[in-house]
C-alpha cells in the first residue's frame, strides 16, 4: 500500500537530492535509537514525506549531524532530526505492526506473525503516547478489513476509509492547521489506495485478491488518478508551506506519479 509518495530524482537539484537524503536518513536514524534497530527495516518513503511536510508547516528546527551508520558504516552522511522526525517515526512503526497483522490475518503468514509480536511491545508505548492517532488507524483498518472482506465495488468506499487513515496520521496536534492538515492527508490516502489498486490489479486477479478497481476500465485509471490527485494538490496550497517547497512540490506534481508511469511505458514496450 505504501511506497508512492516518492521523489522523482531525475528532477531534483543536488542540494535538493542532499536535503531528501537527510530527512531520510535521519527517520531511520530516529527508528533505529527509538524503537529498535530491526525497526529500521520498516522505513517507509511516506513516512518521510510526513517529516518533510510537517517540519515546512511548523518551520521546525532542525539538527544536522554528519555520522556513518550501520547500513553505510564507511560514508559519512547527514542527519536531519528534530521533534516531528519521532512522531513520523512512532507512527512508521505502528503502520509496520498493523501491516504485519493484516498480512498474517489474509495469508497465515508465520514470519508476519512474529514480526506483529516483535513491535508489539513499541506498539502499546506508542498508544500511550498517541491515543487518539493509534484508535483511528486502528478504528480505520478494521472498517478496510470489512469493506475489503465484502468485495465492495465501489473503489470511493474503501479509498475513503484508508483516507480517513492517513488524515489522522497528519495531524500532529490540536491547533489552526488541524482540519487543513485533515483534509489534505485525507485526500493523499484516497490517491495512494487507488493508485495501489491500480498498479495491482493484474495481479490481484491472477492471484484472486480484491481490489476496488476491477469493475473500472484501465483506460480510465490516469484520469482518475489525476483528479484525485487535484484535489490532494488544492489541498496542499490552503496550507502555507515555503520551506522545502522545491521538495514537497516534486513530490506531488512528480514523485507520486514515477511508478506508475514507469509501468506505463513497460507496457508500451510489451507492445511494441
Amino acid at each position: 500500500m505504501f511506497g508512492y509518495v516518492v521523489v522523482n530524482t531525475e528532477k531534483l537539484t543536488i542540494d535538493e537530492k542532499k536535503r531528501y537524503k537527510a530527512f531520510y536518513c535521519g527517520l531511520c536514524k530516529t527508528l533505529g535509537t527509538r524503537r529498535g534497530i530491526i525497526s529500521r527495516f520498516t522505513l517507509t518513503y511516506d513516512m518521510t514525506f510526513l517529516v518533510l511536510f510537517l517540519s515546512a508547516l511548523y518551520k521546525n528546527d532542525n539538527i544536522i549531524q554528519t555520522q556513518s551508520c550501520i547500513i553505510h558504516p564507511l560514508k559519512p552522511h547527514e542527519y536531519c532530526l528534530n521533534e516531528i522526525t519521532e512522531y513520523a517515526a512512532d507512527m512508521n512503526v505502528v503502520l509496520a505492526y498493523y501491516n504485519f497483522l493484516d498480512d498474517w490475518a489474509d495469508d497465515k503468514n508465520v514470519l508476519s506473525l512474529g514480526a506483529a509480536k516483535l513491535f508489539e511491545r513499541q506498539y502499546k508505548s506508542i498508544e500511550a503516547q498517541y491515543p487518539n492517532q493509534c484508535t483511528s488507524i486502528r478504528k480505520s483498518l478494521c472498517e478496510l478489513y470489512e469493506i475489503e472482506k465484502s468485495g465492495e465495488l465501489n473503489p470511493d468506499v474503501p479509498a475513503n476509509c484508508f483516507g480517513k487513515l492517513m488524515g489522522e496520521i497528519f495531524v500532529l496536534r490540536e491547533d489552526e492547521y488541524e482540519e487543513k492538515l485533515r483534509a489534505f492527508g485525507t485526500s493523499l490516502g484516497k490517491f495512494i489506495y487507488i493508485m495501489d489498486g491500480c498498479m495491482d490489479l493484474k495481479s490481484d486477479i491472477i492471484n484472486e485478491r480484491y481490489n476496488p478497481m476491477i469493475a473500472s476500465s484501465s483506460e480510465n485509471f490516469h484520469d482518475i488518478l489525476n483528479l484525485l490527485m487535484a484535489d490532494c494538490i488544492e489541498n496542499y496550497k490552503k496550507l502555507s508551506i515555503n520551506q522545502d517547497k522545491g521538495l514537497i512540490e516534486n513530490i506531488l506534481y512528480s514523485g507520486v506519479w514515477t511508478k506508475y508511469e514507469a509501468e506505463r511505458k513497460k507496457k508500451k514496450g510489451v507492445h511494441k
